[in-house]
């Protein structure tokens, strides 16, 4: 497991005020999504933690069992510090042996922490919109929610 920077703490998402948790969520995902926010931290098979700084979300990852890996989705923090600590924590917590990440591969720093944590490309996906790109946080976007929800 990948030790989270000095000053952050990492604790079961659904442990802290729920609206904190969407607001954070909210830099990374063009709309609210509250109702599938608050099922899919708490869907049976899955672990969700959050990291936190000086009393502020710097980081939120969800793991979720599938059947060849679990997969981690979403991923968002503010450094590739605390997102890998948080992939730690999660497979260390459910136990997980093999984990899939879908990174956004305009995200460079995202792709080369999958490289560092030893993943390897399986597929390709477009991301595609009508209008302009969304006005979200790329930066911090380490790993889409789910290829089927965005």
């Amino acid at each position: 497991m990948v030790a989270p920077p000095a000053g952050v703490s990492l604790v079961d998402a659904r442990g802290i005020g729920f609206d904190r948790l969407a607001a954070f969520d909210r830099r990374f995902f063009p709309e609210a999504r509250d109702s599938f926010l608050a099922a899919w931290i708490s869907l049976p098979e899955r672990a969700s933690m959050v990291a936190v700084q000086d009393g502020r979300l710097v980081g939120f990852a969800v793991m979720r069992a599938c059947r060849a890996a679990s997969r981690v989705g979403p991923l968002f923090a503010d450094s590739p510090e605390i997102a890998a600590a948080l992939v730690g924590a999660l497979a260390m917590k459910t136990g997980a042996i093999s984990v899939a990440i879908d990174v956004p591969d305009r995200n460079k720093t995202a792709v080369r922490l999958a490289e560092q944590m030893g993943l390897k490309p399986a597929f390709e996906t477009a991301r595609m919109y009508t209008g302009p790109d969304p006005a979200i946080e790329m930066a911090g976007m380490f790993g889409v929610t789910s290829l089927e929800l965005g």
